[in-house]
């Protein structure tokens, strides 16, 4: 149970990491200080690829009015000229939006490797990867430096089944991960068509998903039925016609983008109901947790 745990702490191999020889000079750090921003090249492996307008216009405002609360964090260029951005990428957007030519940033000497893992851990910590982001993070590590799962769990804090499990995202056809990219498709109602195999029906059976409303469980039955899993088959069955009012689906739809889980809003009367939030692994429900500002073990 995950309250039988201690506090999940995402990139709890870091220390490990940072402190073997091979790496015993990547956290030197130099003077912070301010530099110009046209010397700042991108993160070459920012595993975020999306950012919402609206957050930088959010981050746009605050800075305009409090100034920059924290500085970035960049490397020297591998090239020998400039920098390389470590993190802070949408405050580096925001600032080059509002037209700072300079911004306050923390040198740290940091090598490829470690470069990946940093970008990955931060974004993990601030939610900000969708699950196909989140995939793409560990494939790099694996296939670029040689981890194996389990050493990207420890890395990251998950379990190395749940690390698999992300993983698995990736033999979905590139339509369906553009659905759970954007947020119309989750994890949970992805995962289950990966057992028809054939990417056809993948994606016809995902863009169901989309159009129906289905739930993670609604796309685990059909799925089941459709390759007679059960020794049952709703073949030709007309789908349940969902009679709540649009405003409730439309919420619903945006609990399950935020959370990146599936959840159903059960109706019982106009005026009362519930809200059901599925999680997969213990590792899942933690993070339900802390995207909800909850804490495993309140003091």
């Amino acid at each position: 149970m995950a309250s039988e745990k201690s506090p999940r702490r995402l990139g709890r191999g870091l220390d490990a990491l940072f402190n073997a020889p091979v790496l015993s000079e990547a956290r030197e750090e130099l003077q912070p200080g301010t530099i110009p921003v046209a010397e700042i090249a991108s993160n070459p492996y920012q595993p975020r690829k999306s950012f919402k307008p609206e957050e930088l216009v959010e981050l746009q405002d605050s800075l305009r009015l409090n100034g920059l609360l924290q500085a970035i964090t960049v490397r020297p260029s591998p090239k020998g000229k400039g920098y390389e951005l470590i993190a802070g990428e949408r405050r580096l957007r925001a600032a080059i939006s509002l037209g700072w030519s300079e911004i306050p940033a923390v040198v740290k000497k940091m090598n490829d490797q470690e470069l990946l893992t940093m970008a990955l851990v931060e974004n993990l910590q601030r939610a900000d990867l969708n699950p196909v982001e989140e995939a793409e993070g560990y494939e790099q590590l694996i296939k670029q430096f040689g981890y194996t799962q389990q050493t990207v769990a420890e890395l990251v804090g998950k379990d190395r089944s749940t690390v698999a499990n992300i993983l698995r995202m990736l033999q979905l056809p590139t339509s369906v991960r553009a659905l759970v990219q954007e947020g119309r498709l989750s994890a949970g109602q992805a995962r289950p068509l990966l057992a028809l195999e054939d990417g056809a029906r993948i994606t016809a059976f995902a863009k169901q998903a989309v159009e129906n409303g289905w739930s993670a469980r609604d796309v685990e039955r059909r799925v089941r039925d459709s390759i007679g899993g059960d020794g049952s088959s709703t073949k030709g069955r007309p789908p349940k016609l969902d009679h709540r009012p649009p405003e409730v689906r439309a919420l619903e739809q945006r609990l399950r983008k935020h959370l990146q889980t599936d959840v159903s809003i059960n109706l019982k009367s106009p005026r009362k109901g519930s809200i059901v939030i599925d999680f997969y692994s213990a590792d899942d429900l933690d993070r339900l947790i802390d995207l909800l500002g909850l804490s495993v073990n309140p003091q």
